[in-house]
């Protein structure tokens, strides 16, 4: 199958996941780290996502874009803030 490099089909995999309060908490801490950025990642996935590809970057020392994750992870949601998100972006010209 091709895909067009403006639009990328991620494939979604079900997996279930316990996580503890503590792990909530973290989660919260990457959330007010991402929105820092100016990016809005309410949902645990979008979290999920953004956190372990900081920590892949962080653990093999390889400097990380905080934008270029952010951006990536939203665009490949295909929840309704995405789409809002990459529409705004093309108005912005960016």
């Amino acid at each position: 199958m091709k895909i067009s490099s403006k639009s990328q089909k991620t494939e979604r995999l079900v997996r279930t996941i316990t996580l503890t309060r503590e792990d909530l908490s973290l989660l919260d801490d990457i959330e007010r780290f991402v929105s820092s950025g100016g990016y809005r990642m309410k949902t645990d996935s979008k979290l999920i996502r953004a956190a372990i590809q900081i920590a892949q970057k962080s653990l093999n020392k390889k400097p990380y874009d905080l934008a270029d994750i952010a951006e990536k992870v939203m665009s490949e949601d295909g929840r309704t803030q995405s789409k809002l998100f990459l529409k705004s972006k093309d108005r912005s010209g960016k």
